[in-house]
């Protein structure tokens, strides 16, 4: 269990979400087409028949006659065994597909409630349930109780400084006195630049 755990902390999601998100493109596509290529004699039955029942149709309308027995005069053959098997095989790669993208949200949901200290039991057991509802979820969450460190990426309570580098998640305006992000260049009420600013902040954290 703890191998698995370490795993899920290591995984790198943005390349394993555009690796599974190409593989995924790639099998709707072909499974697609091979569906087409190994059903194309029942399409063709299905097609004809189709074009029959609008002929048929049209001339019921008329004459107003009743033609009966026209209804199973066309039947659609049973695919051979070898397309059930390939039919089939597509179905498990599809549904195999289903479930790792069903799995990847509650692996996230692990890896991100760690980082950032959150409860890892209830937010993976959100996600295993409610998949994308539960990853929103933990987004907003995240996002009200949480903040995270533009410096080391350090996802921690809200407070004034980071817990794991000492960076100040405020500067104070020098001409108004308007509390700012560290990551603005000008104040939000006043307009005046925050270089000065910010450059002493990091230098107090450097000493």
């Amino acid at each position: 269990m703890k191998h698995w755990k370490e795993r899920i902390l290591q995984m790198k999601f943005g390349r394993v979400v555009r690796r599974l998100a190409i593989f995924s493109v790639c099998a709707v596509l072909l499974g697609g087409i091979l569906s087409v290529v190994l059903l194309q004699p029942q399409i063709s039955q299905i097609t004809s028949a189709a074009q029959q029942e609008e002929q048929i149709d049209a001339f019921r309308g008329e004459w107003s006659h009743d033609w009966e027995g026209w209804d199973d005069a066309h039947g659609i053959t049973e695919p051979a065994l070898p397309v059930k098997v390939a039919l089939l095989a597509l179905g498990v790669v599809f549904c195999a597909l289903v479930a790792a993208w069903w799995l990847l949200v509650p692996a996230w949901l692990f890896q991100a409630s760690v980082r950032a200290r959150m409860n890892t039991l209830v937010w993976p057991l959100l996600g295993l349930l409610w998949s994308l509802w539960g990853l929103i979820l933990f987004l907003v969450i995240r996002s009200l109780l949480r903040q995270r460190c533009a410096a080391c990426g350090t996802w921690q309570r809200k407070a004034s400084f980071c817990t794991a580098c000492g960076r100040s998640f405020h500067v104070t305006c020098p001409t108004c006195g308007a509390d700012c992000s560290p990551d603005d260049r000008h104040c939000g009420r006043c307009g005046a630049s925050l270089q000065p600013a910010a450059e002493a902040a990091s230098g107090r954290e450097d000493r």
